[in-house]
């Protein structure tokens, strides 16, 4: 038999997963404002995508098994993860993250219509 989270721990959780998506996507700006190195880029390009379906997946009641390409199989492809991991610049790499990020915040507005998605 498995244990159901309480409504207001799940809540927290994802809220928590989404602040730290907005917090991984400004340092992923402030690291392309600052011409930083490419690796850090796609780090936190990476961070703040899989933050943010962390979130979805916590308001879907699904845990999160590591498979960022699962995920957006689910959404649909637009080839985001291949632009933040291949990317030639930060900037193309930073804006495919902003793309990512967004359609997981449309989904999670037909979730929780109730909470502000920004980012």
């Amino acid at each position: 038999m498995a244990l159901s989270l309480p409504l207001i721990e799940i809540t927290s959780r994802r809220d928590a997963f989404w602040e730290h998506c907005r917090n991984n996507l400004g340092i992923a700006r402030l690291l392309v404002q600052e011409r930083r190195p490419e690796p850090l880029v796609a780090t936190a390009c990476r961070m703040a995508v899989e933050t943010a379906c962390r979130a979805a997946l916590e308001q879907e009641g699904h845990g999160w098994d590591g498979d960022l390409d699962a995920f957006f199989d689910r959404l649909g492809r637009d080839g985001e993860l291949f632009e933040i991991e291949h990317g030639s610049t930060g900037p193309v790499r930073l804006a495919a993250a902003e793309r990512a990020v967004a359609r997981v915040a449309a989904h999670l507005r037909q979730l929780a219509p109730e909470r502000n998605w920004g980012f």
